[in-house]
């Protein structure tokens, strides 16, 4: 067993430590406490995060040196996020072992690319070893683009520090996360829905030219799956979509509930499997604001029946920032849905792209 550790100083934990918590566990890290520490297992290995007044002890355990890296990159880059304003200092102790490759990364061949709607395409991957991806509480993988001009393809490393090594040294990698539509490890294939919003991101760019042959670099899986529950609102835009459907596809027959999808046009619309008990609504972009909402997607949720008793529901919600920010507020302060009944998160920013968003750091994304 091999280790690591590191002490922080860190005058506002006590600020940050929640958010630290949850970044693991949406991260497929789920704690546990421990008396004054908190335990964060993975596939990988395990940290151990003692928060002292002003300081943050941190010790990490794994099996093997790609696992160890893979554990401190982990927790440095999730702690560095969430903390971003604070410029903390981060340096390892301990075992050292260089510059290794992921264990969880998977090199993906395109199989197919098709056409869902006008804006939205379906690539099918194929792989081997992805039976880690097959499971519905994490649903989400960061791929990883190679150049357009690159002969061989190349990977990055993690090294003690808890840094990625880029090849060459520069970032030449394309990244983005999407969501894995379906994962099939019998057959090693993964769908990834990808929808084209027009931008120039290392991703739109990457899906324009992509036919069968192509390879990408997956990482994962990450975050924001469904919980047990006998009535289910799912809320989302288009980037929301691909986790809409996945997680009607693997509902239960007796699930009962709503889903509420704006898109721009009708041409958007979807059909997927989905149970008997759920209906679903597709809101276009071009409908008006009502009750004072923002928009539409804001709208629809705040004009629901929240009368009615919502012991049992559990509500997902997949949009632009904005809208997150609005309708997880609504449902905490307003409906006072328990947040152990909420799994809320923004696909995307209007007007930043994701180097902006990492560049602030966890104040891009917080409610």
């Amino acid at each position: 067993m091999l280790s690591a550790r590191t002490t922080v100083a860190f005058p506002r934990i006590a600020t940050f430590l929640p958010a630290i918590l949850e970044s693991l566990a949406a991260h497929d890290m789920p704690v546990t406490a421990r008396e004054d520490t908190f335990v964060a297992v993975c596939p990988f290995g395990e940290a151990l995060l003692t928060p002292g007044r002003e300081s943050l002890a941190i010790q990490i355990r794994a099996a093997s040196g790609p696992e160890l890296n893979r554990v401190r990159h982990a927790v440095t880059g999730l702690v560095g996020f969430v903390a971003k304003s604070e410029a903390l200092r981060i340096v390892w102790a301990g075992d050292a072992v260089g510059p290794t490759f992921p264990p969880d990364l998977r090199i993906l061949t395109v199989r197919d690319v098709q056409a869902i709607t006008p804006r939205m395409r379906r690539v099918i991957f194929e792989g081997q070893d992805l039976a880690r991806f097959d499971t519905r509480a994490q649903i989400h993988t960061r791929l990883l683009f190679q150049p357009e001009d690159a002969v061989t393809p190349e990977w990055p490393m993690l090294d003690d520090a808890g840094l990625i090594v880029w090849p060459g040294g520069v970032q030449r990698l394309g990244s983005r996360v999407y969501t894995i539509r379906r994962v099939e490890p019998a057959n090693g294939l993964l769908w990834i829905d990808f929808f084209d919003h027009g931008g120039n991101g290392p991703g739109a760019r990457w899906l324009r030219r992509a036919v069968p042959g192509d390879v990408v670099g997956a990482l994962g899986p990450a975050a924001h799956g469904p919980k047990p529950a006998r009535r289910i609102l799912l809320v989302g835009d288009e980037t929301g979509l691909p986790g809409i459907a996945r997680i009607l596809e693997d509902a239960p027959d007796d699930m009962e509930g709503l889903a509420l999808v704006i898109v721009a046009d009708e041409s958007e619309r979807q059909l997927f499997r989905m149970p008997k008990g759920v209906e679903i609504q597709w809101l276009l972009r071009t409908s008006p604001a009502v009750n004072g909402a923002q928009t539409p997607l804001c709208a629809a949720v705040r004009a629901l029946d929240w009368s009615i008793g919502h012991e049992d529901l559990f509500v997902w919600v997949g949009c632009e920032f904005h809208d997150f920010r609005a309708i997880r507020h609504f449902l905490r302060d307003e409906t006072k849905l328990p947040a152990s009944r909420i799994v809320a998160f923004s696909h995307w920013r209007r007007g930043m792209s994701e180097e902006d968003i990492i560049a602030i750091g966890g104040d891009a994304v917080a409610a």
